[in-house]
């Protein structure tokens, strides 16, 4: 990808210091993960202010960098803008108008991960995928400006809709041709306070879509896009786009059916994986891709680090799901767990708390205890801000007081935990307790 210098002055307003001398081919904000040959955006925040590398990104071999404020005794080309985060996704969204590519954009509250690569393999060679988890105000722009015109005939984005108007903000730089909505549940409360107001924020996503929308059938209501092909479980009256999909774990794999047609999936997944990725399949199959290549491609999928995944260290087996946590995420993660392992030895539970609940987080936290199978052998460790809450949930449901531990932080934990007698640990919290530490090396 080239980016033109004085393009980017054109869609940013900004000013160069002085001309680079080259194209640039990438953008970069972090020094760690390599800026030889990019443009380095220096992006002031609450605890670190990027100006302050941008010497040191001229030291690694950046081309230029995008700055609010000229940094001084500095040779690289810096290119001056009022705000450098609404510059870099003016820029994505510039460069988006110019791509023949064709992009998927995927939102949901819990999976969208792991659909999205999912969705990704679904659709084969020539297709772009958002790296990792990069699904906000910068990671979306970031992605957008990795994928190559000549080579990616489809791309397949996530976006995490956070915060009120971001789904504006997102659209507008995606300009997708599909949108899809995966599943609207608990997350982001502190901002939006009711589920229907995240179902709202993320539906401008949807509705933004240049040629067709899938959402659930329970959201169908607020898609003002027409058309709009619903995922449904059962035939719905009136609705001639349905997306009508059954799935059966039986036998040690899932069974789909998607459309009339027969797939399986031989991954021990939960229900909502499950669900999620036979409405991926459904997509596919309207992307024009056939039976067979999806039978065929989808065995390629297995669960990303920290997501579903186990690893063995010292005869200690983990079953590491600690990425982010809400209500509906926790459930699949253990219908998960209990696929793999039916018979698991003893277990210790760690349990971080959910955040992004709002003010009435305590109340999705009692009831999460139900989705556990509780048993005399298990213990429970409980961290962060509603431990306590899950304590008595836990204890409601049948546990012993001497089973259930309750820490404030993770490193609180750690001793107590590593001198445990058991050999198989379940980690799943919100990324901010940054459970997978506990992984002995």
């Amino acid at each position: 990808m080239d980016f033109h210098p004085l393009d980017l002055q054109e869609w940013t307003g900004g000013v160069w210091s002085k001309i680079p001398y080259s194209v640039i081919s990438s953008f970069q904000f972090d020094t760690r993960n390599g800026v030889q040959h990019a443009c380095f955006l220096a992006i002031p925040t609450e605890k670190e202010d990027g100006h302050r590398y941008v010497k040191a990104a001229e030291t690694l071999g950046a081309s230029a960098a995008i700055v609010e404020h000229e940094v001084p005794d500095c040779t690289l080309p810096q290119l001056k803008v009022e705000n450098t985060v609404s510059a870099f996704q003016e820029i994505a969204r510039r460069y988006r108008q110019t791509l023949p590519t064709r992009i998927l954009a995927l939102t949901g509250s819990a999976g969208k991960t792991s659909a999205k690569e999912f969705l990704s393999i679904l659709l084969g060679e020539h297709t772009f995928k958002s790296y990792g988890n990069q699904n906000n105000a910068l990671g979306i722009p970031l992605s957008i400006t990795h994928i190559d015109g000549s080579l990616h005939k489809t791309a397949v984005l996530e976006a995490g809709v956070r915060l009120p108007k971001e789904g504006d903000v997102f659209a507008s730089i995606l300009q997708p041709d599909v949108s899809i909505l995966i599943n609207v549940g608990p997350t982001h409360l502190e901002f939006f306070g009711q589920i229907k107001a995240v179902a709202r924020e993320k539906m401008k996503l949807i509705n933004a879509a240049k040629e067709r929308a899938y959402v659930p059938s329970e959201w169908a209501f607020l898609s003002q896009k027409h058309p709009t092909y619903v995922f449904s479980e059962k035939k719905l009256p009136g609705q001639s786009n349905a997306i009508l999909y059954r799935t059966c774990w039986e036998k040690g794999r899932w069974k789909c059916c998607v459309s009339s047609h027969e797939f399986s999936i031989p991954f021990p997944l939960g229900d909502l994986a499950a669900k999620t990725f036979a409405c991926m399949i459904g997509v596919a199959l309207q992307e024009g891709v056939s039976c067979d290549d999806i039978q065929a491609r989808l065995l390629q999928w297995k669960p990303l680090p920290n997501r579903g995944a186990w690893k063995v260290v010292h005869d200690r087996h983990y079953f590491v799901d600690c990425y982010n946590a809400n209500p509906m995420a926790f459930e699949n993660s253990l219908q998960q767990l209990m696929r793999e392992q039916p018979h698991l030895p003893p277990v210790c539970y760690v349990i971080g708390s959910m955040l992004e609940l709002g003010k009435n987080a305590t109340m999705f936290h009692r009831p999460l205890a139900r989705c556990f199978r509780i048993r005399p052998e298990d213990v429970f460790a409980c961290i962060g801000i509603c431990a306590d809450a899950l304590r008595e949930g836990f204890l409601e449901q049948g546990a012993q007081p001497s089973q259930v531990f309750t820490f404030s932080t993770t490193d609180e934990a750690r001793a107590w935990i590593t001198n445990l007698p058991h050999r198989y640990f379940y980690l799943k919290g919100s990324t901010a307790y940054h459970l997978e530490k506990l992984v002995a090396e």
